[in-house]
C-alpha cells in the first residue's frame, strides 16, 4: 500500500529539498535581501508555480496517476537542475536579489552563473516547471506549466527592459551573455 506513495513521497521530498536549500541560502545574513512580495510581476510566476506543483498531486488522487521509473527519473533530474540554477544564482547575486523590479540599490553581478547567463533563477523555474508534471505523469498540470514559462518569460522581458533603462553597462552585458541557455537563447 505504502508503496503505491512513493512517487508522492519522493515528489514532496524533492520540493521539500529545493525549498529548504532555497530559504538556508536566501536567510543567510550576508545576503541582506529585502523582504516583501516584490512587484505586480512576481505574480507572474508565483501563481503558476504553486499550480504546477499541487496540480500533480491532485490529478495523482483524482486520477490515479502512477508515473512510470523513466518519468520519476527525469523529473528528479529536472528537480535538482532547478535546485541547482535557483541556488546557486541566488548565492552569485548575494544582496543583489529582490523578488521586485526596482531601482534602490541597484548594480550589476556579472560573476558565476551571471558571467554567461543573465537568468538562473527563472531558468531554475522553468526547470521546476517541467519538473513536477515530469515526475508525477500528470497530464492537465502542464497547462498551468506551459502558464508558468510564458509568465517567467514575460518577467524576464520587463526585467531586462527596466534594467537597459537604469543600468548603464546592461547593454554591453547583454550582448556577451545568453538569458538563459548558452547557444540557445
Amino acid at each position: 500500500m505504502l508503496l503505491n506513495y512513493l512517487p508522492l513521497i519522493i515528489y514532496i521530498l524533492l520540493f521539500s529539498g529545493l525549498k529548504i536549500s532555497e530559504r538556508i541560502v536566501l536567510t543567510r545574513p550576508e545576503n541582506h535581501i529585502r523582504r516583501g512580495w516584490g512587484d505586480w510581476t512576481v505574480w507572474l510566476i508565483l501563481i503558476p508555480l504553486w499550480l504546477v506543483l499541487i496540480g500533480p498531486v491532485v490529478e495523482f488522487f483524482l486520477q490515479g496517476n502512477q508515473p512510470e521509473l523513466w518519468e520519476m527519473l527525469l523529473g528528479s533530474l529536472l528537480f535538482i537542475a532547478a535546485g541547482f540554477f535557483s541556488i546557486k544564482g541566488y548565492v552569485d547575486l548575494q544582496r543583489g536579489f529582490t523578488k521586485g523590479i526596482e531601482l534602490e540599490d541597484i548594480s550589476l553581478v556579472v560573476t558565476g552563473l551571471y558571467h554567461r547567463i543573465r537568468h538562473p533563477i527563472s531558468f531554475g523555474n522553468i526547470l521546476f516547471c517541467f519538473a513536477c508534471p515530469v515526475f508525477m505523469g500528470a497530464g492537465p498540470s502542464w497547462i498551468p506549466a506551459l502558464v508558468g514559462v510564458l509568465g517567467i518569460m514575460l518577467r524576464i522581458s520587463i526585467e531586462e527592459s527596466f534594467l537597459q533603462q537604469h543600468v548603464p553597462d546592461y547593454e554591453s552585458y547583454k550582448d556577451r551573455t545568453w538569458a538563459m541557455i548558452p547557444f540557445i537563447y
